[in-house]
């Protein structure tokens, strides 16, 4: 059954993000769709795929008599931390909506330019339908069954005025990680590790011995290893395994 556009903004404004009965999104819930306003006076619809953090699919927004549909941006669509972000574009048109959603809610703010009505900014809310064929989030404390790949966010710190601090991903000194039985191997080394509590592991003998990791989820739902920093420096505050947190995770194909 088809509802009316006019009962999809009702129910919008009846089930907000965090409303009784929602459940946080999946990394990799399937099939979705929002429907919503944007205030004041327009409108959007929003059909997609949640996989892996990442939405695909398109996106409808009507303002000021003017309406953009187009194909959500790649990796500019995305779920984290609990907040939805979609961006679409067409020409010169764009439409950015982002706030936090769950199963039931999407409410947050909204960017527009659109010819005609110009640029536009302000509060949006809207309704999830979950249809289903999504993954299940792994629990915290789940061991990873795989080899994991090792990286950290690198900093290069500019003491130029008006220079702005430059972030890149580079690979850890681990390289990878894999862990079996009570036994950890990286690229080129090996040693034994331990559980600690419900969601950690700390290794025990080998180069890596004292680090911490904690066994999460990562963005995609799946079994990762995150050596926080804080949890990872020896007595005298050099780090055991990077300088900023490390997180290990199954290499995407």
């Amino acid at each position: 059954m088809q509802y009316p556009t006019s009962f999809l903004l009702a129910a919008a404004l009846l089930a907000p993000a965090g409303s009784a009965g929602a459940a946080p999104l999946a990394p990799s819930s399937g099939h979705l769709a929002v429907e919503g306003r944007l205030d004041p006076g327009g409108r959007y619809a929003i059909e997609a795929t949640l996989k892996d953090g990442n939405f695909t699919g398109t996106m409808t927004v009507t303002l000021g008599g003017q309406t953009l549909s187009a194909p959500l941006m790649e990796r500019r669509s995305h779920l984290e931390n609990g907040r939805c972000y979609f961006r679409a574009e067409q020409g010169r048109a764009r439409a950015e909506l982002a706030g936090k959603c769950d199963s039931t809610g999407f409410e947050g703010t909204f960017n527009t330019f659109l010819p005609g009505p110009g640029s536009a900014t302000g509060k949006q809310q809207g309704r999830v339908a979950l249809s289903g064929g999504g993954q299940k989030t792994v629990a915290a404390g789940t061991l990873p069954a795989a080899k994991l790949t090792c990286a950290y966010q690198d900093r290069k710190v500019s003491f130029k005025w008006g220079e702005a601090t430059q972030y890149s991903l580079a690979f850890s000194n681990l390289g990878t990680l894999a862990l079996s039985g009570h036994r950890y191997a990286t690229a080129k080394s090996a040693g034994s590790f331990e559980r600690v509590g419900a969601d950690k592991i700390r290794l025990t003998s080998g180069p890596w011995a004292g680090a911490v990791g904690t066994l999460e989820p990562d963005r995609s739902g799946r079994p990762a290893v995150v050596f926080h920093i804080e949890e990872n420096r020896r007595p005298d505050g050099v780090h055991i395994v990077d300088p900023y947190t490390t997180r290990c995770t199954e290499a995407r194909s």
